[in-house]
């Protein structure tokens, strides 16, 4: 999430010696290594989809079993009354560092990541755009993840931070907009953090998310990621006008038959071929663009909207979370249920086990490998 600073200190603290008492009595076997290959890169999930050992961002989210045994970690997580996404405890080994990255995809483009350390050292230093610190145990910082950023661990400590994702209610920004920045003269004098204490009850109720990710993208959503997207380019003065005028028109076009596609078959199956196909030419489209243009914060601006429009637009793998539970009026017609057939659920099933070589299971009639595994 793009922040007014590459970094805020939130007015709140936690007690350091009951997280590292937590941390310290689970199983070293818990440690699960990045899903990327990063050295020394580990995690612990938290809250995860089902509440299972994934690194996943789609689908309802839930408390792991790891965390309804630490009491203390999940009365942490519970005490910003958020609805929680992905969260984990992030570990990085000595001498070893998160590479330089920034986070671009659908699911961190409105949602900002709350970091606490348990575990570091003043070696341990967090950069972040043109700004660097060590964020201190115990306390509470949210960052510009928009911007590139990248750790490094320059200690002999095993550095752990617990990790919340959220999207952010208006009283956590107003929480955090009577934060700290530390360059910010002015705000040097700003009172001491609150400490949130250990409470000898048990683990708390945490709002996990339900419905994280669209089954297919509303055009309303979809105009409004493309309005951030040109805005973006527009403002990079170095990008050539011609450039910007084609990439301009083809996002314009793309979102203008996407709503006339949504507008004939909203999020039922027979669209899906055609909500793809659109999906998968648009980006064709614009690939030639990729070393040409560019965002203010330095990346290429069509990889934005492959990961911001164009990867999140359809998503077949959750469908099951928009079935209407019996009983319950919502906004799903009894046609969409019918339209969502036992098959099809049971379609859904062989997604995970899907080889590259066979066909998509979107129906576009190209092999995996070259269509959603192309995408994702």
């Amino acid at each position: 999430m793009k922040l007014e600073h590459e970094f805020i200190q939130l007015p709140i603290c936690f007690d350091v010696k009951r997280l590292k008492q937590e941390v310290r009595s689970l199983d070293l076997q818990l440690w699960v290594a990045h899903h990327e290959g990063f050295k020394g890169n580990c995690s612990i999930p938290l809250v995860s989809r089902g509440g299972l050992m994934n690194n996943d961002f789609k689908g309802p989210m839930a408390t792991t079993p790891i965390l309804r045994e630490c009491s203390y970690l999940s009365q942490v997580i519970a005490s910003f009354g958020e609805v929680v996404g992905r969260s984990r405890l992030m570990g990085l080994e000595a001498g070893c560092e998160v590479p330089l990255h920034s986070d671009i995809n659908y699911h961190w483009y409105k949602r900002v990541r709350i970091h606490i350390p348990i575990m570091t050292e003043p070696s341990v230093v967090f950069h972040c755009g043109e700004r660097q610190l060590h964020m201190k145990a115990g306390d509470a910082w949210i960052f510009d993840s928009w911007k590139y950023h990248k750790v490094r661990n320059d200690s002999d400590v095993f550095r752990v931070h617990l990790v919340i994702d959220i999207c952010g209610s208006a009283d956590f920004w107003k929480m955090a907009n009577k934060g700290t920045v530390p360059w910010i003269v002015e705000q040097n004098c700003a009172s001491q953090p609150k400490l949130i204490p250990y409470i000898p009850a048990g683990p708390a109720t945490i709002k996990t998310e339900k419905f994280n990710t669209p089954l297919v993208m509303s055009p309303g959503e979809m105009e409004g990621l493309a309005d951030d997207l040109i805005q973006d380019v527009l403002s990079v003065s170095n990008n050539k006008i011609d450039y910007v005028n084609e990439f301009v028109n083809k996002i314009r076009a793309f979102c203008q038959q996407w709503r006339c596609y949504w507008s004939l078959y909203s999020f039922t199956e027979d669209g899906w071929p055609h909500y793809h196909a659109l999906r998968k030419e648009a980006f064709e489209s614009v690939q030639h663009l990729d070393a040409k243009l560019k965002l203010r914060n330095g990346t290429q601006a069509p990889r934005m909207f492959l990961h911001c429009m164009i990867d999140p637009a359809l998503n077949i793998e959750v469908k099951d979370s928009y079935l209407p539970i019996e009983g319950n009026v919502g906004s799903v017609q009894k046609t969409t249920v019918k339209s969502l057939s036992k098959e099809s659920l049971r379609h859904h099933e062989s997604i995970k086990n899907i080889g590259r070589n066979e066909p998509c299971h979107c129906g576009s009639g190209l092999k995996f490998k070259a269509c959603h595994g192309k995408l994702s």
